[in-house]
Formats: structure tokens, sequence, C-alpha cells
């Protein structure tokens, strides 16, 4: 399961659980593992070569600084001061 859909996932257990406590520690444990997801992948992009990080289109210390990001930070524009 990719990262962006994890909050849809927990909308439609919270929904499925009909709220209450079941629901949010069922949604809690999501979150978990999503901050636990992003920062494996974080620590993945630290691991790829330089010439990795050319393919992909990011350089060395812009992968740096996502990989120094707190695991609960997951916004949805990770480098908002690059230009598309």
């Amino acid at each position: 399961m990719s990262v962006r859909t994890l909050p849809a996932a927990r909308e439609r257990l919270a929904w499925y659980l009909g709220g209450g406590l079941q629901a949010r520690a069922a949604i809690g444990f999501a979150r978990l593992l999503h901050w636990r997801e992003l920062a494996r992948q974080r620590r993945a992009l630290l691991a790829l070569s330089d010439h990795m990080l050319k393919d992909i289109g990011i350089t060395r210390a812009e992968a740096e600084r996502e990989a120094s990001r707190p695991f609960w930070s997951d916004a949805i524009d990770p480098w908002p001061d690059r230009r598309r």
C-alpha cells in the first residue's frame, strides 16, 4: 500500500468500525504503520547512489533533506521550493 493511500484506508476503516474506541485504536495503529513506512522510504532514499537519484530526478541534497524530516512529517509536496 502506498503512502498516499493510507489516509483513505484509515477513513474506510473508521467507517467500517463505526467510530468508538475500536475505530480510534485501529486508526492509531494505521497511523503508526504509515509513519514506519515513511521512515523506511526515507532510509531507502538515502541508500540510493547519485546515479539512481539522478534517474528519479532529485539531487543528493534533496534526498538528504527529505531523509532528515521527522517520521511524522508527510506533507503532500515534499519539495515546495522546487519548480515542476
